[in-house]
């Protein structure tokens, strides 16, 4: 009965197996103790797991305190997880950022030489992105059986079973913990897990916190960097040291071991010029110097305005990135970008890894960014301080034209003499452009006699070339130039060796050419063709000044007889508009218009007249006129004769608009409610008052100047003339 008993709570209370009834009650209670003892046994090793996930997760909870180093933390994970899970090989990976494209190896155990703390593995490439992507654990029991991958196992990462575990912020997942067997055939279950789940919580926890830790500060380190290179730009420092300066921010944050800066050339579009570099150590490198780029990785950058980070230097074949590169392992090449282009390429080599320069990529780039900035100031500055010894050369040249005076042959003179006194050239000549061709003018160290006669056609030689397209030419050997003419040294004597030529432009077309002959002191060069162009500009003007001068007294003329003409019936603002062409069409005897007509005149004017004698009438009739023909010039009329008692006003002659109608029908108004200020002074003046009549009307009409060469007058005529003055 007590065996009963016994056998029946532990059955129900213990979930042990219901013991084998029998005669021995004895044997059946050492049966159920048994089983208890196992059951006891089974729950302390769990108890004892449990213990053990604690004491790991405690452990890393407690270095969290005394260490700051993420990396750290990442290590001693992947340990205690390579320990709970029971297994020996493992790794971690970080996404990296910003471009979370590829995964950086961050810890690893048990897999030697195949993984390195540092390596690179594409994030599309790794196995371990689905565990990314779903944010959750990802379990492979066999991988070659698996058919979501399907490929063979690789031996050095241990059995054909693994688990990837994914560091869930919480933002985003950072990253994954991939363990695996290397002896244990075992396959990882769900269990495995749930095991490792709070161990990578805390941890993922613990990395971001101490991850944003590290990146405040050095934020705070980068923004102190970034300053300082703003400062340096804003800075007095210029040429050579301020790019020093800045460059010396840059190693401070990428800790290079050689910048070059390399600078575009248009005149050279297949090389490249070093402009400066810093070393740590001697290199053979010269400012100044010209290296190939075409093909190589310069010439990709520069093309296409991205950073490029070569990670292997040995890898480059290209002859200019070997000289550059020697010695170094990593290189990185940010464009230097100034508007919509790229001007330059800054180079950082280094004998380190290439976390170096992948890590402050961002930094560096606005640091270049900045570098452009100050090479394009310090090239504004230089052109300022050229630009200036220009501009003093051209004051004397303006001052010396503005003194001459307005005959031509003696502004050439001028310019040729100035010529000889700023350019440092061996000879010279001034061609203007005729109907048969360009005409030689003025000559400097040439006997212009000998050329009075000839003339060069156009596209002939270097000179008749200029004159045709317009743009300066400079041919610094002619003998290897097309556009070379021989025959112009066999005509004046002279060894011609180089030629600069630029054109006179009046009034958007070719007036002629300047051409200089050998330089003195080397090869002409684009600021050459800069003075002598602006010499030209200058040239031009005074000839064109010269020309006008002489067109001007005649307009001048002219402009007085057609005041005179027409200042007695044409308002002044209609006159300035004729003189200075404001309106491109002209009058022409006879010439048909649509006009629009006022006539206005007084009713009974004669009894009127009569009544109140010739010199009240004169009186009176000067201050209607004077009223009612203001009102007709104020709305952009003009009075074309006097009727007697009234006038004739037309609109839209001999300047026409489309408000003329409408003008016309707003002087009528302002005349109808003018007639009571006439009545006004009629009333004073001579009792009476007046009945004024006043019609408008559009029509077509002849205008011009009708008469003959003792009397003519501006005038309209036509069947519209008859009809508005009938109207009234």
């Amino acid at each position: 009965m007590i065996s009963k008993d016994i056998s029946e709570r532990m059955t129900s209370e213990f979930f042990v197996e219901q013991p084998r009834k029998g005669q021995d009650e004895i044997n059946n209670i050492i049966q159920t103790f048994g089983a208890l003892e196992n059951q006891f046994g089974a729950t302390f090793g769990q108890l004892q797991r449990k213990v053990s996930e604690i004491a790991v997760i405690k452990e890393l909870s407690d270095l969290c305190y005394v260490t700051f180093d993420p990396e750290e933390i990442l290590y001693v994970t992947l340990e205690r997880a390579l320990k709970l899970a029971n297994a020996d090989i493992g790794s971690v990976l970080i996404l990296e950022r910003p471009h979370r494209n590829t995964f950086v190896v961050k810890a690893a155990i048990g897999l030697g030489e195949h993984l390195k703390l540092g390596d690179r593995i594409v994030f599309a490439d790794s196995v371990a992105k689905y565990a990314v992507i779903n944010k959750s654990p990802l379990i492979v029991e066999d991988i070659e059986k698996d058919s979501r991958f399907g490929r063979e196992n690789r031996q050095h990462y241990g059995t054909k079973s693994f688990v990837c575990m994914p560091f869930k912020t919480i933002r985003d997942v950072v990253g994954v913990l991939t363990i695996s067997r290397k002896n244990n055939a075992a396959p990882f279950t769900s269990e495995d897990v749930e095991i490792l789940g709070p161990l990578l919580g805390n941890a993922s926890f613990t990395y971001e916190n101490l991850r944003l830790l590290k990146e405040k500060k050095e934020s705070a380190a980068h923004l102190r960097s970034m300053q300082k290179v703003i400062q340096a730009v804003n800075s007095s420092l210029k040429g050579e040291e301020l790019l020093r300066a800045i460059l010396g921010e840059i190693q401070s944050v990428s800790s290079f071991d050689l910048a070059i800066i390399l600078m575009k050339d248009e005149t050279r579009p297949d090389n490249i010029r070093i402009l400066d570099f810093m070393s740590a150590s001697p290199v053979n490198l010269s400012k100044g110097a010209y290296y190939s780029c075409k093909g190589s990785t310069f010439d990709k950058v520069l093309r296409q305005g991205i950073t490029l980070i070569v990670e292997d230097v040995s890898s480059l074949v290209h002859a200019s990135e070997k000289e550059f590169f020697a010695g170094s392992n990593i290189c990185a090449l940010l464009p230097l970008k100034m508007g919509a282009g790229v001007t330059g390429i800054l180079a950082l080599c280094s004998g380190d890894g290439p976390d170096l320069f992948y890590e402050q990529q961002e930094l560096i780039e606005r640091m270049a960014d900045a570098l452009s900035l100050a090479i394009e100031r310090n090239r504004l500055g230089d052109y300022v301080v050229k630009r200036d010894r220009e501009l003093d050369t051209l004051k004397q040249i303006g001052s010396a034209l503005a003194s001459s005076t307005f005959d031509i042959d003696k502004v050439l003179g001028y310019t040729m003499d100035m010529i000889s006194a700023v350019m440092n050239v061996e000879a010279g000549s001034l061609l203007l452009m005729r109907e048969d061709g360009l005409e030689f003018t003025v000559a400097l160290n040439i006997d212009i006699k000998a050329l009075k006669d000839f003339r060069i056609k156009i596209g002939q030689g270097v000179a008749g070339y200029v004159a045709a397209r317009g743009d300066a030419v400079i041919v610094n050997d002619v003998y290897k130039s097309a556009l070379f003419y021989p025959d112009m040294d066999k005509i004046t004597n002279f060894h011609t060796k180089a030629v600069l030529c630029v054109p006179m432009i009046s009034q958007g077309k070719v007036a002629g050419v300047i051409e200089v002959l050998n330089k003195i002191d080397g090869d002409f060069d684009s600021s050459d063709k800069q003075l002598l162009q602006s010499i030209a500009s200058s040239v031009s003007v005074a000839i064109e000044n010269a020309n006008l001068y002489n067109e001007t007294l005649s307009m001048a003329e002219n402009e007085r007889e057609i005041r005179n003409i027409f200042q007695k019936f044409v308002p002044k603002e209609v006159v300035d508009k004729i003189i200075h062409g404001a309106e491109t069409e002209q009058l022409e005897v006879g010439e048909f218009r649509m006009l629009t007509l006022i006539n206005i005149d007084i009713r009974g004017f004669s009894l009127l007249a009569r009544k109140i004698g010739p010199q009240k009438t004169v009186l009176m009739l000067n201050h209607f006129f004077s009223i009612m023909g203001g009102i007709v010039f104020k709305h952009h009329g003009i009075v074309d004769k006097y009727l007697g008692d009234g006038f004739l006003a037309i609109f839209g002659a001999p300047v026409s608009s489309i408000q003329d109608a409408d003008n016309a029908v707003a002087a009528a108004i302002e005349m109808r409610e003018s007639i009571a200020e006439v009545n006004d002074y009629c009333l004073k003046e001579t009792g009476d008052p007046v009945v004024v009549g006043i019609s408008v009307h559009t029509g077509e009409v002849v205008v011009g100047n009708i008469g003959f060469d003792k009397k003519m007058d501006y005038t309209v005529i036509g069947d519209s003339v008859n009809t508005v003055k009938f109207a009234i």
